[in-house]
């Protein structure tokens, strides 16, 4: 995909009704292909995480390289299936669930590797979030500059509207007024993903959510790339919202590969973990260009240890899991097992 202008961008139709929301100066296109089997590609290594949560950066570049040459089927740079040299690059990642999960710094710093083998500038590449308080927890240095790497958020403690694009955004009455801001039934945009970048990648983790069942790429985008979302957070509207944000074409278009963070991950408490106990370490890289089929994958994966530890299922005590089943049948992708091409990538040789 080449890259898309600001003009293209904004003005691709009218007003168009997504579920119960409407987005401003937004058309809908999809590119679901329904005869087509999703691939996932999962990477695993035994040494990728020891002792007193230790990850090894050696490794964790060796299971992106592997999982992205099975996932393209290129061996010299198979980022450049999704990335051009002249790029500018978002890596959308998750760091809600601070200080104790978030997106690994290695995989990050991994990614950032393989970026700038095919030729894209260090100030072309953005690491993000939607809050620089949640990404100073986990270690980030925020850089906005013009040289490096740009470390940077959507809302920023020094400027709250520093990166909202003003002409971007989702309206929506099918909500919790209660629990809405000063925009009342307005969500902005971030103009880090309308504005900023060609291209996003996108790097949740594997966790469970209280009101969700699970945070991975579906909610990772939907929640992370706009405001005065909180009022959304119900099991009446969750899954509609997530569903609405995630299929819009510009979102879609931007994000070229989706990643979930399997290093570490945490089966109870999340998004926001207060306790070693509820985490595990799958050692794990899961990466596809559907997303839907990633967070079905990964709701298994999350599901079978809380059977482990024998907590009960997500699907019985937190029903507004099915955005998941909702993403499918918007098209977003495939939840079905007989549709979805695992390929495994065992690095314990």
């Amino acid at each position: 995909m080449g890259k898309i202008n600001r003009r293209e961008f904004i003005i691709k139709g009218t007003t168009v009704t997504l579920g119960a929301g409407i987005m401003l100066r937004s058309g809908l296109s999809f590119n679901y292909s329904p005869l087509k089997k999703s691939k996932v590609v999962e990477v695993y290594h035994p040494e990728a995480v020891v002792k007193n949560r230790e990850v090894n950066q050696t490794v964790v570049q060796k299971m992106l390289k592997q999982g992205l040459e099975s996932l393209t089927g290129i061996k010299k740079t198979p980022i450049a299936k999704f990335i051009n040299a002249d790029d500018t690059v978002g890596l959308k990642i998750n760091c809600l669930g601070r200080p104790m999960l978030h997106t690994h710094h290695e995989l990050i710093d991994a990614m950032i590797k393989e970026l700038k083998e095919i030729g894209v500038k260090e100030n072309n590449i953005i690491v993000w979030d939607r809050y620089d308080s949640h990404m100073t927890d986990c270690g980030f240095t925020m850089n906005d500059t013009a040289t490096g790497i740009r470390y940077s958020a959507t809302q920023m403690r020094k400027d709250k509207m520093s990166h909202f694009d003003p002409e971007y955004v989702y309206k929506s009455d099918f909500d919790n007024p209660e629990r809405r801001n000063e925009d009342g039934n307005i969500c902005r945009f971030s103009n880090i993903l309308t504005q900023q970048c060609d291209k996003i990648i996108n790097m949740a983790i594997l966790k469970d959510h209280r009101l969700a069942g699970v945070t991975l790429c579906l909610k990772n985008i939907s929640y992370g790339i706009c405001n005065n979302n909180g009022r959304f957070h119900g099991p009446d509207h969750i899954s509609t919202f997530i569903t609405d944000i995630y299929s819009l074409p510009e979102v879609r278009e931007k994000i070229v590969l989706n990643i979930v963070d399997g290093l570490e991950a945490c089966f109870e408490q999340g998004p926001v973990p207060r306790s070693s106990k509820v985490l595990f370490t799958p050692k794990t890289l899961w990466m596809s260009t559907d997303p839907v089929a990633l967070d079905t994958l990964g709701l298994e994966v999350i599901e079978a240890k809380r059977e482990e530890k024998e907590y009960p299922a997500l699907r019985e005590i937190r029903p507004t899991i099915d955005h998941i089943a909702m993403a499918a049948g918007a098209g977003l992708g495939k939840n079905k097992k007989e549709e979805i091409e695992l390929v495994k990538v065992d690095m314990t040789a």
